[in-house]
C-alpha cells in the first residue's frame, strides 16, 4: 500500500474511493493492520509533540479542537482496526481444517464395501488398502489405493476424482471401473465398465484414455489393451472368484494374493492347463485346489506354520 495514501488516511484527507482502497487493504491480512497501527502511533507522537509547545491562545484553541476531532477519529480508527483483526481471525477460523484421513485394510480372504463422503461407492478385495479423507476438500477428490478396488464414482464435473496408486494416477469424473494395483507388483490393470477414465503413469506426461469395455495394463513402461472378456470377473465384490478359461498358473497367483499364502508348484506343466469355474471366497483356498484336482491330477500338502502349500 502507498505510504502517502496511508498517511492521508490517518490524517482524514482521503476520498471515499481511497477509503475503500485502504479498508480493503486492511481487510486483506493481519500484517497490514499492524502496519497501519504502527503508522498511526508515529503520527500520534508527532501531533502530541507539536501541541505541547507554547502557542498563541487562538492557535492553541484551534489545535485543541483539532486534537479532540482527531481523537474521535483515532478512536474510530482503532475500533476499525480491531474489527478488521477480529474479521481476519474469524475468517481464518472459517477456513477448511486439515483433512482427516482414514485407512481401510482388508485382510486375506475378505472383502469390504464403503461409501465415500461424496457418494462414491468402493469395494475392496482381499489384501487391499484404501486411504481416503473423511470429507473431500473443495475442488478435488483423491484416494490412495494399494490393492484391488471397484469404484462407482459419483459424477461431479467441478471436482474430478483421482485414484492414486504407486505406479499411476487414474483420473475420472463419473464412471465405473476396476483397478488392480498392488504396490508389491509391477503391473497395474484397469478395466472400464462405464464412463471414461484417463491413465497417467507416475513421473511421466503420458495420458492413456480408455473406453467402456476396455481393459488396459501397464507393465514395464508399456501399455497393452484388450476387451473385457467376461464380466463375471468383477463378481469378486460379491464374494465370488470367477475364472474363464484361465491358466492354472494365473489362478494360483490369484489364490496367493487373495489368501496370503505361498504356493510352490513342483509339477510345472500344471501351470499351463486352463480352467473355467466359480468359487466362493469364504470356502477358502483348499476348496479351490480340491476342485482343480478333479480336472487335473496333482497332490498338495499344506504347512500351516509357514502358511505355505506345495503342489506335486
Amino acid at each position: 500500500m502507498d505510504r502517502e495514501l496511508l498517511q492521508r488516511y490517518v490524517e482524514g484527507n482521503v476520498t471515499p474511493e481511497e477509503v475503500k482502497l485502504v479498508t480493503d487493504w486492511l481487510d486483506a491480512s493481519e500484517d497490514n493492520v499492524r502496519e497501519y497501527v504502527s503508522l498511526h502511533k508515529i503520527y500520534d507522537n508527532i501531533l502530541w509533540n507539536e501541541t505541547g509547545r507554547q502557542q498563541p491562545v487562538l492557535q492553541r484553541k484551534k489545535s485543541l479542537a483539532y486534537i479532540i476531532a482527531f481523537e474521535c477519529a483515532r478512536i474510530a480508527a482503532i475500533f476499525i482496526a480491531v474489527f478488521l483483526v477480529v474479521r481476519y481471525m474469524d475468517r481464518a477460523s472459517e477456513k477448511t481444517p486439515p483433512a482427516v484421513y482414514h485407512t481401510l485394510f482388508v485382510p486375506a480372504g475378505q472383502r469390504a464395501e464403503l461409501t465415500l463422503s461424496d457418494g462414491t461407492g468402493v469395494w475392496l478385495n482381499a489384501q487391499s488398502r484404501l486411504v481416503y479423507p473423511a470429507v473431500f476438500e473443495k475442488g478435488k477428490r483423491e484416494v490412495i489405493l494399494d490393492g484391488e478396488g471397484y469404484f462407482e464414482v459419483a459424477h461431479d464435473e467441478t471436482q474430478p476424482f483421482t485414484v492414486k496408486t504407486k505406479i499411476m494416477d487414474i483420473l475420472v469424473l463419473g464412471t465405473e471401473f476396476n483397478v488392480i494395483a498392488y504396490d508389491a507388483r509391477s503391473q497395474t490393470e484397469v478395466a472400464l465398465l462405464k464412463g471414461n477414465v484417463a491413465l497417467k503413469p507416475v513421473g511421466t506426461d503420458r495420458i492413456r484414455r480408455m473406453n467402456p469395455g476396455e481393459c488396459v495394463r501397464w507393465n514395464d513402461g508399456v501399455f497393452s489393451a484388450s476387451a473385457i472378456g467376461n464380466y463375471d470377473y468383477f463378481k469378486w465384490k460379491e464374494g465370488l472368484l470367477c475364472f474363464d478359461n484361465a491358466a492354472v498358473g494365473t489362478i494360483l497367483e490369484k489364490l496367493e494374493l487373495y489368501f496370503d499364502v505361498n504356493i510352490n508348484v513342483k509339477k510345472q506343466k500344471l501351470l499351463d492347463y486352463h480352467y473355467t469355474g466359480k468359487f466362493r471366497v469364504k470356502d477358502g483356498v483348499e476348496q479351490v485346489l480340491k476342485v482343480l484336482q478333479l480336472e487335473h491330477k496333482f497332490t498338495y500338502t499344506r504347512d500351516s506354520e509357514r502358511n505355505a502349500i506345495t503342489i506335486k
